[in-house]
């Protein structure tokens, strides 16, 4: 069988049955997973326990909403999240289906996923490159690797008759890369599993990374149940002390077990949702799509940002910069370097050759247009040049030679005294140059350099502005030479000293406590190699919160490993499946914009948290402890489930409260130390006006202590929120959004409502409450509330001190 004839019909099927599809591993389950994940948390199944507890007490109303909060919570998260990953699924359409292949001595169309090593593959300019393989026969061939290797110029390719195991690299083709320019037959060495693709995905696979939202739920959970543990031990063990032998211990378990559910904020997972499907759904009329939920929180932790500079920073377009010229040239270096490229108008354009027409003036457009080429020479690597030879009408005919400034040197066409000063000038200010020579048949002459650049995107000054003032700082990875990188650094406002940048491989190869110590200085690492980004990407992730965003396939183990993932559209399917974020225009605004969009939902997110638990906690130890003093029990099981959901309402519409602009000034993480202090601080103060309203109405009756201490207790947390909303001054800190403001009134007509009703007074064992004694609580309520903004302001200054 002659080599590129291809395999026979019945070879490549008994080779697929061997190797298998040329297809990677879809994820199986992934919707059952995506319920799993719901009830992974610590929180929910807290969550489900205090709701069967509460059944269990007989209170099928406030054990419904428990079930409620939990399920809605989850349902909008799997909905979102579901909703997200089918919309990233569609993306994979542009993905090539069919190829063109040798089989049986002819061409045919066959299935990607049908081949099968050993296939000889007909690709031509602008195929997606369907498995690995070996280039057998190649003309002009030049790849686009900027999957893998994140570098935007092509790659030439060259034939080889060696065999697969002793092939160098550039004579192979990864699954993914495209061809730019040319035509090539190669052979496929590896399909489906076993390709290089593969296993960057396998890598991807198996790092390891928690959302810093579910690590902070679940840190909070934690220290909610212990404390609740520890407390009601306590308050048991003291009533039996007490009591003796008289202990009602059916009646304590169960008050104990009802004030343990009364603490738990079961509208959290609630609130988490509404704030992050807000913003969720903010993120979607910028044209981005987010696959995991909780990333839009994650991402208002992050302090550190790592892109790429091409299509990110810049705008991934060459456009011609600057010129040197030769005064005794008969033609202009652009109109020659334009001649080298006649055929671009029938492919596919270089970057290069594009931006070479696009800089062409109506004059020179017409001066090129004269000639008709004759013959075009290819890319030859070790010369780093093409030619082409042109004629025009009049006989004239020239042989131009384009290519790197080294070949004119090395060519001796031009010396560098001469041009060494220029050279060095372009490099220095980030431009790319190519040099020209023609022969019109009195032997080679230089024609002279043109410069180009990849332009800085038009928002990119404006963007990296915005994440300074949101103390974010930005670092570049890219694959681009070091002066290259360093001046767009230099122009983005990312770089004031040569020492903030550095080659990648230099970096690693400096002692361990020197990485540590400069990795955070650095704001553009250079010639990166795509395997070091794994690596730079695990040493940032030690001092810093780090988003992510990549394109390329070798990206995807970086993505997993950071805190937050993105991708734009275009990228590779490994790297888009692992990403938590899918960008469709490639802009970094829009990633800053979402730091601040994530941050304004974590801020929502802690006022819930602080509120609650100061609340919750406040409520929890004044009853815990006067049930010590009194021979009943100060509030009744159920009035304590009722109290809870009353006060959760208004505060689970705290998710689309309004963020001040201090608030997302910083990155955003559960700083459990300040929680802690505000929790006690502000919970002591919560407490001590518990213990007075149990002190005014304990002796009158228990229908008169328990009907009052409820009413008390929902107004003063309904006031409690309109203060911890925000550590500033409330007079500082405007307006809270309408729909809390609505709530809240709704549940302070419900609570003053629910006694004064017969029917729901029967129900909860309400009393009806004097004119007197609703003075007496209001009064007192505003006093709490005065209390509680002299006691924030200084403890906002000693937590901001400390931030």
């Amino acid at each position: 069988m002659n080599e590129l004839n291809g395999l026979s019909s019945s070879e490549a099927a008994k080779r697929l049955a061997e190797y298998g599809p040329n297809a990677l591993p879809t994820p199986r389950y992934r919707l059952l997973r995506l319920i799993a994940r719901q009830f992974k948390g610590v929180f929910n199944l807290i969550l489900l326990v205090a709701a069967g507890v509460t059944f269990a007490l007989g209170d099928t109303i406030d054990g419904a909403f428990i079930l409620l909060f939990v399920f809605l919570g989850a349902a909008l998260n799997i909905f979102q999240e579901h909703k997200s990953n089918a919309a990233a699924d569609k993306l994979k359409s542009y993905l090539v289906r069919t190829t063109t292949v040798r089989r049986d001595g002819k061409e045919q169309e066959v299935p990607t996923d049908g081949l099968v090593p050993g296939d000889i593959l007909k690709l031509e300019s602008g195929d997606i490159v369907p498995a690995d393989a070996v280039v057998r026969q190649a003309r002009e061939l030049l790849v686009d690797e900027t999957t893998f290797t994140g570098e935007s110029i092509p790659v030439a390719k060259q034939a080889t008759a060696a065999a697969e195991q002793e092939v160098a690299e550039e004579h192979r083709l990864l699954q993914g890369v495209s061809i730019v320019r040319g035509n090539a037959l190669a052979e496929v060495t590896a399909t489906g599993v076993h390709t290089r693709l593969a296993a960057i995905a396998k890598t991807a696979s198996s790092v390891q990374s928690e959302s810093e939202l579910t690590k902070g739920v679940g840190r909070i959970s934690t220290f909610i149940l212990r404390t609740t543990l520890v407390t009601l031990l306590f308050v048991i063990l003291a009533n039996i002390m007490i009591d003796g032998r008289n202990t009602d211990i059916p009646g304590l378990l169960i008050f104990a077990i009802a004030l343990a559910v009364s603490v738990i904020p079961e509208a959290l997972p609630l609130v988490l949702t509404f704030s992050l499907s807000r913003g969720a759904l903010q993120f979607a009329k910028r044209d981005v799509i987010v696959k995991r939920l909780s990333s839009v929180q994650d991402l208002g932790s992050v302090n550190l940002l790592c892109t790429d500079k091409t299509g990110t920073i810049t705008e991934n377009h060459l456009v011609y910069s600057n010129d040197y010229l030769i005064p005794e040239s008969r033609f202009h270096p652009l109109v020659l370097a334009r001649l080298a490229a006649q055929h671009v108008a029938q492919r596919i354009p270089e970057p290069f050759d594009r931006a070479t027409d696009e800089a062409l003036s109506p004059g020179q457009r017409a001066e090129a247009g004269a000639f008709k080429l004759v013959e075009e020479e290819a890319f030859e690597p070790a010369l780093r040049s093409n030619g082409a030879i042109v004629r025009r009408d009049d006989g004239l005919q020239l042989h131009i030679r384009r290519g790197s400034p080294e070949y004119f040197l090395e060519q001796r066409l031009v010396s560098r005294e001469r041009v060494g000063a220029w050279l060095l000038d372009e490099e220095r200010r980030g431009r790319r140059v190519l040099g020209v020579s023609y022969d019109d048949g009195g032997g080679a002459r230089f024609g002279g350099f043109v410069s180009f650049v990849d332009s800085l995107k038009a928002t990119t000054a404006s963007t990296v502005e915005a994440a300074k003032r949101l103390n974010v700082a930005v670092t570049i990875i890219t694959g681009d030479a070091l002066m290259v990188a360093e001046a767009v650094g230099r122009e983005a406002g990312l770089v004031s000293d040569s020492s903030e940048v550095i080659e990648a491989t230099t970096f690693l190869a400096l002692p361990a406590y020197e990485q540590h110590d400069r990795v955070g200085r650095i704001r553009v690492f250079a010639r990166t190699k795509p395997e070091q980004k794994l690596e730079l990407v695990s040493l940032l992730k030690e001092q810093y919160t780090v988003g992510f965003l990549g394109e390329g396939i070798n990206d995807a183990p970086a993505l997993k490993a950071a805190h937050v993932s993105m991708v734009v559209q275009s990228a590779a399917d490994v790297a888009r499946e692992t990403a938590d974020i899918v960008l469709l225009k490639n802009d970094l605004r829009v990633i800053v914009d979402g730091i601040r969009l994530g941050r304004e939902t974590h801020a929502n997110t802690l006022k819930y948290i602080r509120a609650t638990l100061v609340s919750n906690f406040g409520n929890f130890y004044a009853v815990a402890v006067g049930s010590l003093f009194i021979s009943f029990l100060p509030m009744l099981p159920k009035q304590l489930l009722l109290l809870n959901l009353l006060s959760d309402f208004p505060m689970m519409a705290i998710a689309f409260d309004r963020v001040s602009d201090q608030e997302v000034a910083r990155p955003q993480k559960y700083d459990f130390r300040a929680l802690y202090i505000i929790f006690v601080t502000l919970g002591l103060v919560s407490s001590v006006f518990d213990f007075l309203y149990f002190g005014l109405f304990y002796r009158i009756s228990p229908e008169v202590l328990q009907t009052n201490w409820f009413i008390a207790s929902v107004i003063t947390e309904l006031l409690l929120l309109v203060s911890i909303r925000s550590m500033l001054p409330v007079e500082k800190a405007g307006w809270p959004a309408p729909v809390v403001v609505l709530l809240s009134a709704g549940a302070f007509v419900v609570t003053l409502a629910l006694p004064m009703i017969p029917a729901t007074a029967a129900l909860f064992e309400f009393s009806m409450p004097t004119p007197a004694h609703l003075g007496i609580i209001v009064a007192l309520a505003a006093a709490y509330l005065v209390i509680t903004e002299v006691a924030k302001r200084p403890l906002a200054r000693f937590l901001g001190g400390r931030q």
